[in-house]
C-alpha cells in the first residue's frame, strides 16, 4: 500500500472511531438520563409536576444530542484537514446575529426554564398575568396558555410574565361588602351578617369548601351615602368563587328578612327659593 493509502485508511480508521464514540456517548447519554428520569418521577407524584419534569427531561435530550453532534463533527472535519477555525469563526458570527435577532425567543425559553424547575404554577392554576385572568391550560417552554372566562385561548410569552398573581395556590379568601343606610341599625346589620354566616356554615355544598368559620365585620367604612359592614371567609383553592356567590345571596336574603335596605347612591332635591340639589 502506498502512504497515501496508509494515510487514508488511518484517518478513516479515526473516523470511525470518533463515530463510534459518538453512539457509545449517545448511548450513555440517553441510560443516565432515562435513570434520572425515573428517578425524579418516583420522588415526584403530582400529574402536573410529571408533565412539567418530561417537558425539561425533552429539552435536555435534545440539548445534549445537538452538543454530542457538534463535538463530532469538528472533529470528523479535523481528521479530513479542513481547518475547522474559519468554521468556529463563522459560527460564532453566525451565532451572535441569530442571537440578535431572536434575543426575544432566548428571553421566552430561559423565563419557561425558571417556570418549570421553580414550581411557580401549574395546569390548572388561575392566574392573573399582565391584567389578563384565565385557567392555565398548557406550559411549554416557550409560552404559558391562559383561558379566559370568555373562552379565548391567550398565550403569553414566558418572557413577558413579570408579576404573577395565583388565585389558587394554598388558600383563597372571600370579601364581601354591603352598603347600609346612616340611619339603619347596626344592631340589626350585625345579626343579619351572622345569620348569614350561620346559613354558609349550614350548607353541605360550603362546608367543604371553606377552611374557617366565616368573619363579621361591622363599620369596616364609610362613604358620603352609606355605612360598610362585611363578612370574610376563607376557602380552600379555587372554591372562593362558589363560596362568594352562595354569600351574596345569603347575605341579601337574611338584610331582607331583618327589613335592612342596601343603601346607593342617590340625590336628593329640596325646594325653597330656588332649587338645591344635595348628595346624598
Amino acid at each position: 500500500m502506498t502512504p497515501t493509502e496508509i494515510d487514508y485508511l488511518a484517518k478513516a480508521t479515526r473516523i470511525g472511531i470518533i463515530l463510534v464514540v459518538g453512539l457509545v456517548l449517545v448511548l450513555l447519554f440517553h441510560l443516565v438520563l432515562r435513570r434520572l428520569e425515573s428517578h425524579v418521577k418516583k420522588l415526584a407524584k403530582e400529574r402536573e409536576r410529571l408533565a412539567r419534569l418530561n417537558t425539561l427531561f425533552q429539552a435536555g435530550r435534545s440539548f445534549g444530542h445537538v452538543v454530542i453532534f457538534m463535538v463530532i463533527l469538528l472533529m470528523i472535519l479535523h481528521e479530513l484537514d479542513i481547518n475547522i477555525a474559519p468554521v468556529l469563526a463563522s459560527a460564532g458570527v453566525v451565532g451572535l446575529a441569530f442571537s440578535l435577532g431572536s434575543q426575544t425567543i432566548i428571553k421566552d425559553y430561559l423565563g419557561g426554564i425558571l417556570i418549570l424547575t421553580e414550581n411557580q404554577f401549574a395546569v390548572g392554576d388561575v392566574l392573573t398575568i399582565n391584567t389578563l385572568t384565565g385557567t392555565v391550560e398548557r406550559i411549554t417552554m416557550r409560552a404559558t396558555y391562559l383561558r379566559d372566562g370568555d373562552g379565548k385561548l391567550l398565550l403569553i410569552p414566558n418572557g413577558d410574565i413579570r408579576v404573577v398573581s395565583n388565585l389558587t395556590i394554598q388558600w383563597a379568601q372571600v370579601v364581601v361588602t354591603l352598603n347600609v343606610e346612616y340611619e339603619a341599625d347596626m344592631g340589626k346589620v350585625l345579626n343579619a351578617l351572622d345569620n348569614a354566616a350561620k346559613v354558609i356554615q349550614a350548607d353541605p355544598e360550603i362546608t367543604e369548601a371553606i377552611m374557617e368559620a366565616p368573619k363579621t365585620f361591622g363599620w369596616t367604612g364609610f362613604t358620603d351615602w352609606a355605612v360598610q359592614a362585611q363578612i370574610t371567609v376563607r376557602t380552600y383553592p379555587g372554591m372562593q368563587w362558589t363560596v362568594g356567590r352562595k354569600l351574596r345571596k345569603a347575605m341579601l336574603e337574611c338584610f331582607q328578612s331583618e327589613g335592612i335596605r342596601v343603601a346607593i347612591p342617590a340625590q336628593r332635591v329640596k325646594y325653597d327659593n330656588r332649587a338645591k340639589i344635595e348628595n346624598r
